[in-house]
């Protein structure tokens, strides 16, 4: 059975090994850390409170090796496309601290007014030093005094890292609020540069857009503490475009529910988003998973095609694909365009399968192999779908993406490349996931609609258990 905990990670898309460690106690201790509630009827900062939790308790369940190169620069490391605009912004030779056992470096980071994106490294500087760092004890240690003995043992036995490694604070912060202040980090590990080094790539974000700053961020260890922090620059921030439209729009495509767009930024790797419900929901709105119909838009290039928050890779606030600002035309919000340019906007003429739709879900009892009706949604997402009786072989194909999904089979092919449709049932056990034919119904497994950059959250009912409908963002 797929626990909570383990679809958060999952809808995080955070690497998939993570300890198995008691729930409870550990979405108690998040939540503790909560300073305060989001601010009433803000779309954004709802959202941002809601995808916090998800990201505290992921990050609580630890993050594992990529494969990556560990002296790959920044760029390749976090986005796709074509990087080369954001070159000059990417700040190198940055600052350094050591103590007498460890040396913090910044190897490369960019800024782009709403996340910090860098990659470190940790140098060990005696042989002491050196076996407590590749054994991991250093970073398990520092976890002992507010996460306990089973934390420790997780760390060691994971080699990964926990919520208290990484530690960053605005210096003269002023009247920024704490989730301004310290940002939310995560990271993922690179190979080891040395037999006496790590290096990681670190993510910081922070709950809203602040632009250039005058002061540096503050950036250190948890083992090595705040005396060895390191200093960032936070004055060269990547160009945006920043809307100010205070205009009603709708805010949520999917429900209908109305509001007033205060400010849109988009950066090249990034968004940001500040609009206010013109009636707030119930509770069941947020709970039920409704609201991640929010905060749909899209881009109008100027050569005609329209990109979608989820062709972009936009999870979180945060963009995977680069965006050239120079080729955007204007940004559609629910149901107006707005010129990039500034001028008035219009209503928007999009096709209805942009927008968020529900699909049914198959839910198996134990909530382990969710699956979809392929023909279903394919009619309603508007790919193209074909069915091979002879063969018992069905092809669809959406954003220039063919899943051929055969009956039977425990593998899809993916634009021909045969790929394993296995269920993580926990960090060292899968079990094998089928094509299956029941009913004169084609159903495959929801994973497989990830090579299609769809968004499939299952809709909740007020228990809290899935409906058997997931909302399917394009």
């Amino acid at each position: 059975m797929q626990s909570h905990m383990h679809e958060l990670w999952d809808e995080l898309d955070l690497p998939e090994e993570y300890p198995q460690l008691e729930e409870q106690s550990i979405l108690n201790r998040v939540n503790a850390t909560l300073d305060a509630p989001a601010a009433p009827k803000k779309i954004g900062r709802k959202r941002l409170l809601k995808r916090s939790l998800l990201l505290a308790a992921a990050l609580v369940l630890l993050t594992a090796t990529a494969a990556a190169v560990s002296r790959a620069g920044v760029l390749e490391l976090f986005f796709r496309g074509d990087t080369s605009q954001l070159e000059p912004y990417v700040q190198t030779a940055l600052d350094t601290a050591e103590n007498q056992d460890y040396r913090l470096t910044v190897g490369s980071c960019l800024y782009d007014g709403q996340n910090l994106y860098a990659q470190v490294t940790v140098e060990a500087l005696n042989d002491r030093a050196a076996e407590d760092l590749m054994s991991n004890r250093v970073i398990a240690e520092t976890h002992r005094a507010f996460w306990g003995e089973e934390m420790v043992n997780g760390l060691l036995e994971s080699g990964s890292t926990g919520p208290c490694t990484f530690r960053s604070s605005l210096s003269q912060s002023g009247n920024l609020d704490t989730a301004d202040r310290t940002g939310s980090t995560s990271s993922r590990e690179l190979p080891n540069p040395t037999d006496h080094s790590r290096s990681w790539q670190i993510d910081i974000q922070f709950s809203s857009y602040l632009g250039p700053m005058e002061h540096p961020l503050r950036f250190w260890v948890g083992f090595m503490g705040e005396d060895c922090a390191v200093e960032i620059p936070l004055d060269d921030v990547v160009e945006s475009i920043r809307l100010t439209p205070n205009a009603e729009v709708t805010c949520n495509p999917y429900t209908g529910y109305r509001g007033i767009l205060r400010e849109f930024i988009l950066t090249p790797t990034s968004f940001s988003i500040d609009a206010e419900l013109l009636e707030e929901p119930d509770e069941s709105y947020y709970s039920s998973f409704l609201d991640t119909a929010e905060d749909s838009f899209f881009l109008r290039m100027k050569a005609g095609t329209i990109l979608t928050r989820m062709q972009l890779g936009g999870i979180n606030d945060q963009l995977d694909t680069v965006v050239d600002l120079s080729q955007v035309e204007s940004i559609i919000y629910g149901d107006t365009e707005f010129p990039a340019d500034g001028s008035a906007p219009f209503p928007a003429q999009l096709p209805d399968n942009l927008y968020p739709f529900t699909c049914t879900e198959i839910v198996p009892e134990g909530y382990g192999d969710f699956r979809f009706p392929v023909e279903e949604l394919c009619r309603k997402l508007g790919a193209d779908y074909r069915w091979d009786e002879e063969t018992q072989t069905a092809t669809a194909t959406y954003r220039g993406v063919t899943l051929t999904m055969t009956v039977g089979e425990d593998y899809c092919q993916v634009n021909g490349e045969p790929v394993d449709l296995d269920y993580m049932v926990s960090s060292s056990r899968t079990v094998p996931q089928y094509i299956v034919l029941e009913d004169g119904v084609l159903t495959a497994p929801v994973t497989l609609l990830e090579y299609w950059s769809l968004d499939y959250p299952y809709l909740r009912d007020a228990d809290g258990s899935p409906t058997g409908i997931m909302l399917v963002i394009p």
